[in-house]
């Protein structure tokens, strides 16, 4: 008992009157740290979860219930059930919903579960085998917080079998989780075929894959306090000074965006966009998710939460006329109003009425000398892919482009007659 309150006081400093909530399943592991805290200085509350797999978990509930009734400790339960889909993710997801719930009700910070030593060498057997990032390699972390909480495993490099042993000295209850014999999942295959072999050729195989831990971590927190540094707030990689950047924090900086979004990471994610990023094209995007992609746009790449853009053309009518809330464009054919801050269109003829819509495919634009393309246009002069998407195109009757929001204004037209028009944008729902 006294390695894991050392640990979590001294090491892991937590506070003495701190309150922890605990992940109880009613087997040895979580049975051994429920009684290696129950006599500590810390206040416990267990979570139990019932997941409505098998038969026995009701005596799994009464027995953790009934060691918390007995030692005046808050016991909360929770069933979960999982119709389709991966199970194991869902579950993972749900209890720790619950979990979190709870130490909001509790107002703590702190969620402790029961994972060791075996635990952590059968995750990186895992990893290795499904491909990771540099932390997950690592297997688990001993601590680590996200979104205001702080998971804990206080056992984690404490071996399985020095969690019988304290089980059978200190007369401790617990019941075996028949499904852990199970060759079904990956987990229990390793367990039974692989794990067994390695440690018979060293016996010293799980410090090995504690220090193992320990150097990943300390590397990959080296790396990620290094990354943290060059990416602001505003989450925007500067293109340039990231061909400079060192290949690990170059990898890194890409891990960060994504993982920032809660998206799918992978080392073949990382590879393809670093490619991006390094290559001299300036204009790029890899779709990360249904509504996420990345953007390269010259000198700067973020992560942009998509919106979908629905083909717009709007009828302009005299005055003012409302662009979809977000602008109004304000169009006069004749007016006594001041127009110093209008812009003026000469022609002789046009093709009323005038209609205002974002670019398209194939726009041309009229000079004294020919015509160009609006694409060549914006190129030329390094509008980035997504601001071009959303400029306003002013066109007459006869889709002959007129004006171009900020970057042209057709002077081919005459000069006989003159409109005046300026666009304002405005606050949503203003």
């Amino acid at each position: 008992m006294n390695k894991v309150i050392t640990l979590l006081k001294t090491e892991l400093k937590i506070n003495q009157k701190s309150t922890l909530i605990l992940s109880v399943s009613g087997g040895v592991d979580s049975m051994v740290l429920l009684t290696m805290l129950t006599n500590s200085p810390y206040r416990i509350v267990v979570v139990h979860f019932n997941h409505l797999k098998r038969n026995e978990s009701i005596i799994e509930k009464d027995l953790v219930e009934k060691y918390c009734k007995t030692h005046e400790i808050p016991f909360h339960y929770y069933t979960i059930s999982i119709k389709a889909g991966n199970f194991h993710h869902q579950a993972h997801q749900m209890r720790n919903h619950y979990l979190n719930e709870v130490a909001h009700l509790y107002k703590t910070p702190y969620i402790l579960t029961a994972h060791h030593a075996d635990d952590l060498f059968e995750n990186v057997l895992i990893k290795l085998t499904r491909g990771s990032n540099l932390l997950g390699y690592a297997g688990m972390q001993l601590m680590h917080s996200t979104d205001g909480l702080t998971y804990i495993k206080p056992l984690l490099y404490t071996s399985k079998e020095e969690i019988y042993t304290f089980a059978e000295k200190n007369n401790v209850q617990y019941l075996v989780d028949s499904s852990n014999e199970e060759n079904f999942y990956l987990r229990n295959r390793y367990r039974h075929a692989v794990v067994p072999i390695m440690k018979q050729e060293n016996a010293n195989l799980l410090e090995q894959i504690t220090q193992y831990n320990k150097q990943i971590t300390h590397a990959f927190d080296y790396i990620r306090n290094t990354t943290k540094s060059l990416i602001k707030k505003d989450m925007i990689i500067p293109v340039d000074k990231y061909k400079l950047y060192d290949e690990a924090i170059q990898d890194d900086v890409i891990a960060y965006l994504i993982e920032s979004e809660h998206l799918t990471l992978s080392y073949e994610i990382i590879q393809k966009i670093k490619k991006i990023l390094l290559s001299n094209k300036p204009n790029q995007i890899y779709k990360l998710s249904k509504n996420h992609s990345f953007i390269k746009a010259y000198h700067e790449a973020y992560i942009k939460t998509l919106s979908l853009i629905k083909p717009v053309k709007i009828k302009i009518k005299e005055g003012e006329n409302d662009l979809l809330n977000v602008a109004i464009f304000t169009f006069f054919q004749k007016t006594d109003v001041n127009t110093e801050d209008f812009i003026k269109l000469c022609y002789n003829k046009l093709a009323f009425p005038l209609w205002i819509r974002h670019r398209e495919d194939g726009d041309l634009l009229a000079y004294e000398y020919g015509h160009k393309k609006l694409k060549k246009l914006l190129i030329d002069l390094k509008i980035p892919n997504e601001k071009r998407k959303n400029l306003w195109v002013l066109t007459d009757n006869d889709n002959r482009i007129l004006w171009v929001e900020n970057y042209y204004v057709n002077q081919t037209l005459g000069d006989s007659n003159t409109i005046y028009f300026k666009l304002k944008g405005v606050r949503k729902n203003a």
